[in-house]
């Protein structure tokens, strides 16, 4: 269920797989909850294929990362 939330965040919040250069508050917020994830975890992919690997390590994604992505996901839900 988290991972598939986290999937569903990050494929909505990243789109293009612009990870790192997304602007607006609620992207600082999420670039800076999810920095130390990309760099453990992804740090051997190239910046557009972050999204893709996040996923794909879901389950080791922190809690900050993962609730920040949660509620920007929310955010952007309630602005459509």
């Amino acid at each position: 269920m988290i991972r598939t939330v986290l999937a569903a965040g990050l494929v909505t919040c990243f789109t293009a797989g612009a990870v790192l250069a997304q602007s607006g508050p609620e992207f600082e917020d999420m670039r800076a909850a999810c920095r130390e994830d990309i760099e453990r975890l992804c740090s051997n992919v190239e910046p557009i294929e972050a999204v893709e690997c996040l996923q794909e390590n879901a389950d080791k994604v922190s809690q900050g990362c993962k609730t920040t992505v949660e509620n920007v996901r929310k955010q952007d839900q309630g602005h459509d």
